[in-house]
């Protein structure tokens, strides 16, 4: 019998409630033999392992972290994805373009890497801002991406890196089919991961700017849960069915 493919985000889409999330950690590890996991987030590769074990989370097969700017294996880099991602991207000018606009609030070492430049969008700034952003980007001829989430935090990554590009990556590395894939997440770094080929779960609590994008390309096989959290990839796991839910342990 072969894998299905389970990528979920985890702040406020596998996190969030943790009755939700252990009544499916549970279930998962009923069939753990089932499926291949992957944790896509946008915290770092520390932060994520940090969160693991406070939520007391499952072992992944494999981690994407830092919005899809790195690929980790027990514990170590994938070197094809580093390289795929150095391809004309230059982090320095990228840097110093958005360095340069006063409602953008450089976040902390801990969350810049060697292919992700990231900041806060001031309180006051509005999406007209992010669009000022882009503006200058290309002005510039620079390859990158602009990714916003939660309605404050920016993300520049190379244009060939996100978190949905990287899923797309093991999905082929591991070579499993879109239709044996589900993808699961709640806010806008968490689009790209259903602009692949692939099922995918928006779970209840999700962000408005990904709801306002999933109303505009609205896919069907894309299922928007009920049930805020982890609640919600139970939800999909149903609707979809992936997992034999006669032998799921009460």
């Amino acid at each position: 019998m072969s894998k299905f493919l389970l990528i979920t985000d985890l702040d406020n889409t596998l996190v969030g409630d943790s009755l939700a999330t252990e009544g499916l950690n549970r279930s998962l590890m009923a069939q753990r033999q089932q499926f291949y996991l992957v944790y896509a987030t946008g915290r770092s590769y520390l932060s994520a392992r940090h969160l693991q074990q406070q939520a007391q989370l499952l072992e992944p097969d494999y981690w994407i972290t830092s919005v899809g700017s790195e690929i980790y294996y027990r514990g170590e880099v994938d070197p094809q994805w580093a390289q795929h991602l150095c391809q004309d991207w230059d982090r320095e000018a990228v840097a110093a373009i958005a360095q340069q606009l006063p409602f953008l609030l450089r976040q902390p070492d801990s969350e810049q890497n060697r292919w992700k430049v990231s900041f806060r969008l001031e309180e006051r700034a509005g999406i007209g801002s992010l669009e000022r952003l882009e503006r200058r980007l290309q002005q510039a001829r620079l390859n990158a991406q602009i990714i916003f989430s939660s309605g404050r935090d920016v993300d520049l990554l190379p244009k060939q890196g996100n978190k949905g590009q990287a899923a797309t990556y093991l999905r082929q590395y591991l070579g499993v089919p879109p239709e044996d894939t589900l993808v699961c997440g709640d806010s806008g770094n968490d689009i790209s991961l259903f602009q692949q080929p692939a099922r995918g779960v928006i779970v209840g609590n999700a962000q408005p700017e990904l709801l306002q994008w999933y109303y505009q390309d609205n896919r069907p096989w894309h299922y928007l849960a009920k049930s805020p959290y982890a609640g919600g990839i139970i939800e999909a796991l149903y609707h979809f069915n992936f997992l034999d839910f006669a032998n799921f342990p009460s």
